[in-house]
């Protein structure tokens, strides 16, 4: 089976690597033959990808000149476009093809005005008419496309990132630089809610004057984020590390995991924590926390944008701890979710 894997870029952003794990897991467990079409060779992965497959370059996002020449030469068996706006390419894609396209968040989003909601669920409902399946991470997504009728019920399935691998618990054992730290891991963008984490932390440091949170990720922000980091004086307590090729061994070695996102699609950062025997602290954003510790039973869910109650559950855990047990994490392991990813191929070829 040839198939063609449509990205962004190569950026180490949470899409493109779970693509990587799905990429892996086809290759190795089906035998894959992998083609990559990128908007850009931008992005920490771009070596990893070299390895994967063949990359081609379009020159730019509405390049559909060279999409159509492209697909035309490589001539897949089926198209993943990675994420839902990449779907706009389908329309070019020939009819003997199949197109799958993957939805990571959910159609509306809390940053963005009714017109701009209204404009994506319009746009979204467009381009997923013209492809064969989407593939949801969460039952929250799935749900969320079907409520707005962006899409019918038997054109949407879900199915986890494969996020998880043996190799992740080697990664997560190699030494850290930092000790009695918690961690937060996610690019450095309003999703993210680290204008929350702010605000949580300095509750918390009244009564935990040494917390320490290290942020692990890059991105538009990080500019405004230095200066309300410094403006509160929390440069000792809030640590921007940057990017890394490694997030597992920060994550293993972390106190718990906080994740004070204004929404996520189901966040492959807590199901490695959950791997990882690491504890988890999350907003109940829209969607995912609530989806994976079943409700708050295997984590701590804190109502969504109460910085005040996310505090003081530190500050909890802080002193006690947590006896929580961790996530069933079952179906996120490579081979089961390639295997769900493969099923779907192989019933629309």
């Amino acid at each position: 089976m040839h198939l063609a894997f449509v990205l962004e870029d190569f950026s180490l952003g949470g899409v493109e690597r779970v693509t990587e794990q799905l990429i892996i897991g086809l290759k190795h467990y089906h035998q894959c033959s992998i083609s990559i079409i990128c908007l850009s060779k931008d992005g920490d992965l771009l070596s990893r990808y070299q390895s994967l497959g063949e990359i081609a370059l379009l020159s730019g996002p509405r390049d559909f000149a060279g999409y159509k020449k492209l697909i035309t030469q490589l001539n897949p068996d089926l198209v993943i476009f990675t994420k839902g706006g990449l779907s706009r390419f389908s329309f070019l894609t020939p009819n003997h093809i199949k197109t799958v396209a993957v939805q990571h968040v959910p159609i509306n989003l809390p940053q963005e005005s009714k017109l701009k909601n209204l404009l994506r669920r319009l746009a979204a409902t467009f381009l997923y008419r013209n492809v064969d399946k989407v593939v949801c991470v969460s039952e929250g997504i799935k749900e969320n496309l079907i409520a707005f009728n962006v899409i019918n019920a038997k054109d949407a399935v879900r199915i986890y990132n494969p996020v998880l691998d043996a190799s992740l618990q080697t990664r997560a054992k190699e030494a850290v630089e930092y000790h009695d730290y918690y961690v937060c891991v996610g690019r450095l963008h309003y999703q993210k809610g680290y204008d929350f984490l702010v605000k949580i932390v300095l509750e918390a440091k009244q009564q935990c004057p040494d917390i320490k949170v290290v942020i692990l990720g890059d991105g538009p922000d990080k500019l405004s984020l230095t200066h309300l980091i410094e403006k509160h004086q929390l440069s000792d307590n809030i640590i921007l590390h940057g990017t890394t090729d490694n997030p597992y061994k920060y994550i293993e070695h972390a106190k718990a995991i906080l994740l004070p996102s204004r929404w996520e699609g189901l966040p492959t950062v807590l199901v490695e924590a959950a791997y990882l025997n690491t504890p988890i602290i999350a907003f109940d954003c829209r969607y995912g926390p609530k989806e994976l510790t079943k409700h708050g039973q295997a984590g701590d869910l804190i109502s969504f944008a109460n910085t005040s109650e996310f505090a003081q559950q530190v500050v909890k855990f802080d002193k006690f701890g947590s006896d929580k047990p961790s996530p069933d994490i079952n179906d996120f392991f490579l081979a089961s979710s390639t295997a769900h990813y493969y099923r779907l191929f192989e019933a629309l070829l």
